[in-house]
């Protein structure tokens, strides 16, 4: 090869790293911002927001997994598995609810959908699109995105807290992944005096009520997807692992079957091997991109 040609072929590849560089999205972030105030605690998410852009961005509520008794809001975002979301210059936002007893159900879906009418409300604050919110999360956080995707607009959660009357919570799409789908089958599903058994982590959630009537079951399924399965939901992205050893079995796939019957918009991924982690294999960032794309009207 002639120096010429070397030269040539340094400046081409020289070209395309600057392009790349200047396509990367940058990120302002913005923490602690109080959401709302309900039985005297504030809940707060952290923002992370794309800077450089003309127009109102699309923005997804990240919600953390933890069985509902620990974990918080992400502290940074980018990269990594959360390409898809960056490189299509995604407002996230990560966020904070009640957990354990001073939670549970419906206590922290209420959290989640006041976090969306607060983002809602805000969207002139934080440049972003009222009308193309999402949301995610996975395990516990898995359970609550497909919650707040699915429950319809008078679920029974206690409603709004105050400055936020009036704003709907409605999303434009739930991305989940390995999040339990019916706690009756969870329930009957878990083996006592094993480290996975959810048993405990229920009857503290459930305030001591167990599925042991028709009216306990009714309970545990009105605050599980599986009790909201209907056409009129938003598109949903339904994720298990093949091998996953806390939420088994694929529960999210007997979800997706149902939705479909039902004629929602409901697409499933299997992470072959996969445990109890955020979905993969070949393919799956590319079918999240297109998801994304799609449901929040981003054109890529």
């Amino acid at each position: 090869m002639t120096r010429h040609k070397v030269l040539s072929l340094l400046l081409v590849l020289n070209s395309c790293l600057l392009a790349e560089n200047a396509s990367q999205t940058v990120y302002k972030t913005e923490s602690n911002i109080t959401y709302c105030e309900v039985d005297g605690v504030k809940l707060i998410m952290n923002a992370f927001l794309p800077q450089g852009i003309d127009e109102p961005a699309p923005a997804m509520v990240h919600i953390h997994g933890g069985w509902w008794t620990g974990g918080g809001p992400m502290n940074g975002f980018g990269g990594g598995q959360f390409a898809p979301f960056t490189s299509r210059k995604i407002a996230v936002f990560s966020i904070q609810y009640r957990l354990g007893k001073q939670g549970g159900f419906p206590e922290n879906i209420r959290d989640c959908r006041n976090a969306v009418r607060f983002v809602r409300k805000n969207a002139e604050r934080f440049n972003i699109d009222p009308e193309r919110i999402g949301c995610f999360g996975g395990s516990a956080g898995g359970h609550l995105s497909m919650m707040v995707a699915m429950a319809p607009e008078d679920f029974k959660d206690g409603g709004p807290t105050t400055g936020l009357e009036g704003i709907s919570p409605g999303v434009s799409n739930g991305f989940a992944w390995v999040g339990p789908t019916d706690f009756v089958r969870q329930w009957n599903e878990s083996v006592p005096n094993t480290p996975n058994n959810a048993h405990p982590y229920h009857r503290v959630l459930f305030k001591e009520r167990i599925p042991d009537t028709e009216e306990n079951k009714a309970h545990y399924l009105y605050m599980s997807p599986m009790g909201h399965v209907r056409k009129e939901i938003p598109p949903l992205l339904v994720c298990d692992g093949e091998k996953d050893p806390i939420v088994p079995n694929q529960p999210g796939l007997t979800l997706t079957d149902a939705l479909k019957k039902a004629g929602a918009d409901a697409s499933y991924w299997l992470t072959k091997n996969g445990g109890h982690g955020f979905p993969g294999g070949e393919g799956f960032s590319e079918l999240l991109g297109k998801f994304l794309s799609r449901t929040l009207k981003i054109k890529k």
